[in-house]
């Protein structure tokens, strides 16, 4: 094996000729003549662009394989940097495309339910959707102090309702409905031994009711998945 293709295998991370050929969008042929007359000055660039490595290593196997960015290069690196801290949103974990309706706790007691969308109209606040949340998610204002400190009154909290009961672990954060009650409420869910043993807790230790047990049946609206945080 000639010292050029040494480097070149080590640079393309294979042996194959054919896919370095493919890699490299040249001619087999091509690459037969480098490896047994000698790689041109424009065929080194060709590798060095492709493979992100310096043009010396790839002529002579002289120096560092990987380029150093120049100084210009490294300003605009730090200045791309700088401009994504500067953003407003994390665009990549929030979409303003898709967004999220805040929506009332009567409203949560019926949203899986094909008259939810009446609930919305031209005063509806909408937030940007979080990766986590899917098409069918919605926002609920968070009413009283019992799960302070964690939920202040006000706060959002996004709801994900495509979850099923025995999908929900010990401690998750949950907003149900009874059945004979038209407004939702958020607790966290304690699980027992069986469904019978479950129970809704708040997150306030002074609120006067720790253990909350349904007068009726319970129906899962959804879990908890995120709050919106805003300073």
């Amino acid at each position: 094996m000639s010292d050029f293709l040494e480097r070149l295998v080590k640079i393309a991370g294979t042996t194959n000729q054919s896919e370095i050929a493919r890699q490299l969008d040249i001619p087999k042929t091509t690459l037969s003549n480098w490896i047994t007359r000698g790689v041109s000055k424009g065929g080194a660039l060709k590798i060095s662009q492709v493979y992100g490595v310096n043009v010396e290593y790839v002529l002579t196997g002289q120096g560092e394989m990987t380029a150093r960015p120049t100084t210009h290069e490294l300003c605009q690196r730090i200045k791309a940097i700088e401009n994504r801290k500067s953003e407003v949103e994390p665009s990549d974990f929030l979409s303003v495309e898709n967004p999220v309706p805040i929506i009332s706790w009567v409203a949560a007691g019926s949203w899986s339910s094909s008259d939810a969308v009446e609930w919305l109209d031209e005063d509806t606040e909408y937030l940007p959707r979080p990766a986590n949340l899917s098409a069918d998610g919605f926002c609920l204002r968070v009413r009283g102090v019992s799960m302070m400190p964690e939920f202040k009154p006000d706060e959002v909290i996004f709801v994900e309702p495509n979850f099923g009961v025995w999908d929900l672990k010990n401690g998750d954060l949950v907003v149900v409905c009874e059945n004979d009650n038209h407004e939702a409420t958020f607790k966290q869910l304690i699980m027992g031994e069986t469904s019978a043993d479950m129970y809704l807790k708040p997150l306030n230790p002074d609120w006067h009711e720790q253990r909350m047990t349904p007068k009726s049946e319970w129906e899962l609206v959804g879990k908890v998945v995120g709050k919106w945080v805003k300073y």
